[in-house]
């Protein structure tokens, strides 16, 4: 491809030499048929090297934002199905209150613990923070443990639809935790990775302050 390249430059430049009858003086034509070889060469690979740069940082502007995405997805999920749990126990008590249960001091003392656990709530930046995303867990799980053995130590109470479905529900999303958080980590890995390899054409795209990894939960696990 080259050599045809070449050929035709040559031929191109020739033929413009004779327009100006400089092959009548061989040696003088010599450096401009040469120099306009040059000159077209030159500015062909300056457009294929602005080509390149161009391609490989657009790829990387689609790559990062995507991984960016889906990210954000994989949080808001798992931030979903932990609100739909703290939700239903909140409706589970709610419920437990209306019913005959003898243990109505209990029930007020886990709805006040409930309330407690709405001010734990794990973000982003308290992800990095190992005491709150332990108490956290350890709260809720407590919570669940108690609620689901309350409500199922007693088989008039399970026979109530609202608080069964309830129930249901708490234990579907307790289980459903450890899988989110680690579909979470692993594209958090990802984007890490991605930030390491990329770090100095994603300095180029994105210029809003320095670019920071995303946090574990397996990494506060292992603190």
């Amino acid at each position: 491809m080259h050599i045809l390249v070449w050929h035709k430059t040559f031929k191109l430049v020739v033929s413009l030499a004779n327009h100006m009858r400089l092959l009548k003086r061989p040696i003088a034509a010599i450096p401009f048929l040469f120099g306009g070889m040059l000159l077209m060469s030159c500015g062909r690979s300056a457009t294929i090297n602005e080509a390149t740069t161009f391609t490989h940082l657009d790829s990387v502007t689609d790559t990062y934002l995507s991984l960016q995405d889906t990210l954000l997805y994989s949080w808001n999920v798992l931030v979903k199905d932990d609100q739909e749990k703290v939700d239903a126990m909140e409706k589970a008590l709610h419920q437990l209150i209306q019913l005959p249960v003898p243990e109505k001091s209990q029930l007020v003392t886990l709805q006040s613990r409930l309330q407690q656990l709405k001010q734990l709530r794990i973000t982003q930046k308290t992800l990095t923070n190992p005491y709150v995303v332990e108490e956290y867990d350890f709260a809720t799980s407590s919570l669940v443990a108690e609620i689901v053995a309350l409500s199922e130590s007693n088989s008039v109470l399970m026979q109530n639809k609202n608080l069964s479905v309830l129930i249901e529900k708490i234990k579907v999303a307790e289980q459903h935790t450890p899988l989110f958080r680690s579909s979470y980590d692993s594209i958090a890995l990802l984007f890490n990775a991605f930030l390491e390899k990329n770090e100095s054409s994603l300095k180029e795209i994105d210029k809003s302050g320095p670019l920071e990894k995303r946090p574990l939960f397996s990494g506060v696990a292992g603190k």
